[in-house]
């Protein structure tokens, strides 16, 4: 069991550290930098390219988590219950590219709760394993990641997205397009750091294998 154990850690390296750490921060650069935005005023922002690329890293974060289940072994119920996750965050980005572009009346609110209701069946079913994978959640590479998505999402977005903010600290006469196209790109960033961390998840999971 020693052997075993041993093949499935790795040495610990400065230098892949670093590296991987500077690949994910020029990811997030690369995100952020580029001028994406629609030329004309009259092209809603979340309509345009970012809301695109939003759905588009979390339909490969669900896929990534798909793909890594069948090698997950025992933790294959958690890769499928983090996958449907990802897919309900998915539904709800392109709900308003399917409703405003394409004209159709998309039902967001029954796909998700049958996903969730899905992702709670499953989550029940294999309770035990669930809970061992969140009191270990410390352990996985991409926890950090998907923590920081969401302190994004649920803390700076609702900060930097208000007007109040931007009014008290621009004054009264700031371009009203800024609190948008900041809440825009902040979701954005937090899409990517979710892609990597359902990477780092789908890779720690894949190479962990229940010893006896």
């Amino acid at each position: 069991m020693t052997n075993d154990k041993a093949q499935l850690q790795r040495n610990p390296s400065w230098s892949r550290t670093l590296v991987l750490s500077a690949l994910i921060c020029a990811g997030a650069v690369a995100i952020l930098l580029p001028a994406w935005l629609p030329k004309t005023r009259a092209v809603p922002i979340e309509s345009a390219t970012v809301e695109l690329l939003q759905a588009l890293l979390l339909a490969a974060s669900a896929a990534i988590m798909l793909g890594a289940s069948p090698h997950a072994g025992v933790n294959r119920p958690v890769c499928r219950v983090m996958a449907l996750g990802l897919l309900a965050a998915f539904i709800g980005e392109i709900e308003d590219f399917v409703s405003g572009i394409l004209g159709f009346k998309f039902p967001e609110v029954w796909v998700i709760a049958v996903i969730v209701l899905v992702a709670l069946i499953t989550a029940l079913r294999h309770r035990k394993v669930v809970v061992n994978f969140i009191s270990a959640l410390g352990n996985h590479a991409g926890s950090g990641l998907i923590g920081a998505a969401l302190l994004i999402i649920y803390v700076f977005n609702r900060v930097m997205g208000s007007t109040k903010f931007w009014k008290a600290t621009l004054g009264a006469n700031f371009p009203p397009e800024v609190p948008k196209v900041c809440k825009s790109y902040l979701e954005l960033l937090a899409c990517y750091l979710i892609f990597i961390g359902a990477l780092g998840f789908s890779i720690t999971l894949a190479r962990r294998k229940k010893l006896l």
